[in-house]
């Protein structure tokens, strides 16, 4: 039995128990397929509060896991959790071009604290996602070729860890624990800040240009031409989706199937996306220009409410004809899987950094998302996954970072994205620091035996 009241009284935050007003507001992830019932969730405000809530769990061999204001896949049931949203400050060093980020900062706020010294972070494609959970699970963002994986720029962590000490890691101290954090996601500790390099961007060039579905093949095909030949300034992606027939999405895209092209170019120059059109001839919609980081990185337009989601990805050295075909296939008109994002990676991705992400040498990476709100809608959409990656399975490998991981992804498929001396090293450094396997709400890297 746990003493709520007496632990109530240790916080600065705010613990809720089921039935308290509020509870079910900080009980719920942002998939709302992910529907966990946990016997406490902790409203951290600072460290102490993160703290506090992991000797809870500890003391009361109770389950753990943290909620985040993304994306984040906790799995609370019965357990302890931390719901770091409240605790959310950015503090921006623009001399040494470091960004100090608390567990529940949202990218958002970061690129804004930022930007007035024309600098940028390594953001992805929707800017309402944790920053810090997005960075630890490895992060392919609108300049990943120019400067990396979103993983490659932490500079240090404050730590939390299994037995409620806060530590340190930085390449002076606690070097091992630094490592594992650059692409191990959250299974060494709960990250209380996080500082990462920043980059001077002062201008981008960045858009989209969207053709109709029907040619989706031809698109991807030259696509997948043309960034074989781009420089590493050069960030794109395609999307092959049907819009829903919704009154917000404008006409003439309002349920149409197409195919979007997305670019950012970190130098600005647009020539490199002229040549792609010049190839493809003009698109339905053509919106590319000069932007701020700040700008681009809001340009996303995906989704920020609460929604039911499932999803699945894989990865290509290649985009074969095969691939393409199955690709086009899984997201045809009327397949209850909507849309399938393929990212290019490469240029400074590829690069060996000292951090556990591995496969560098993938050339794209592909994910297939779809609304699942009713019983019947999973099973359709969970049928037309398994199959249409079934499909692709001959043509693709493993995918190299957590934040492409579905829900739920076996053990198998979380040791197949490391290389066997990185998951290796993972596992011992789990061993020391976390041997009771505390957290393993996130995809699971056990501790070595």
């Amino acid at each position: 039995m746990i003493d709520i009241d007496g632990f109530r009284s240790t916080l600065t935050g705010r613990a809720y128990a089921p039935g308290d007003d509020g509870y079910d507001d900080v009980r719920q992830p942002w998939n709302l397929n992910i529907d966990q019932s946990p016997a406490v969730v902790v409203a951290a405000e600072n460290a102490g509060d993160v703290q506090a809530a992991v000797r809870l769990a500890r003391d009361n061999d109770l389950p753990f896991s943290v909620l985040s204001s993304g994306h984040g896949l906790p799995r609370g049931n019965d357990g302890v959790v931390v719901n770091v949203s409240r605790f959310a400050g950015v503090d921006v060093d623009a001399a040494r071009q470091v960004a100090r980020i608390d567990a529940g900062a949202r990218w958002r706020a970061v690129l804004e604290a930022a930007a007035p010294d024309s600098l940028a972070g390594l953001s992805g494609t929707a800017p309402t996602v944790g920053a810090v959970g997005y960075t630890l699970g490895g992060g392919i963002g609108l300049l990943l070729r120019r400067y990396g994986f979103a993983a490659d720029s932490i500079v240090a962590a404050d730590v939390v860890t299994a037995d409620g000490s806060l530590v340190r890691a930085a390449a002076d101290e606690n070097p091992d624990l630094l490592w594992a954090l650059k692409g191990g996601g959250g299974n060494f500790g709960v990250v209380t800040s996080l500082e990462v390099r920043l980059y001077e961007v002062p201008t981008v060039h960045n858009g989209m240009m969207i053709y109709p579905g029907a040619r989706a093949g031809e698109v991807l095909r030259a696509w997948a031409e043309w960034t074989s030949g781009v420089s590493d300034d050069v960030t794109s992606a395609v999307m092959v989706m049907t819009f829903p027939p919704l009154p917000a999405v404008p006409e003439p895209l309002r349920g149409q199937h197409v195919a979007m092209v997305r670019a950012t170019v970190a130098d600005g120059d647009a020539s490199a996306v002229d040549a792609l059109r010049d190839t493809l001839g003009a698109p339905l919609v053509d919106r590319f220009g000069p932007q701020t980081y700040l700008e681009a990185a809001l340009s996303g337009n995906e989704p920020t409410d609460p929604m039911p989601t499932a999803g699945r990805s894989t990865a290509f050295t290649e985009l074969s004809d095969a691939a393409i075909d199955g690709l086009i296939e899984l997201v045809a008109p009327g397949s209850p899987v909507p849309g399938v994002d393929i990212r290019h990676l490469g240029g400074a991705a590829a690069k060996d950094e000292d951090s556990p992400l591995s496969h560098r040498d993938t050339r794209f990476v592909a994910a297939a998302n779809a609304l699942a709100a009713t019983p019947e809608q999973r099973a359709a959409v969970q049928d037309r996954l398994d199959s249409g990656f079934a499909a692709l399975a001959p043509h693709s490998g493993p995918v190299g970072v957590f934040n492409f991981l579905a829900p739920g992804s076996s053990p198998e498929v979380v040791e197949a994205a490391f290389a066997p001396a990185a998951y290796q090293r993972l596992r011992d450094v789990k061993r020391t620091w976390d041997p009771q396997n505390v957290f393993q709400y996130t995809h699971n890297i056990p501790p070595a035996v």
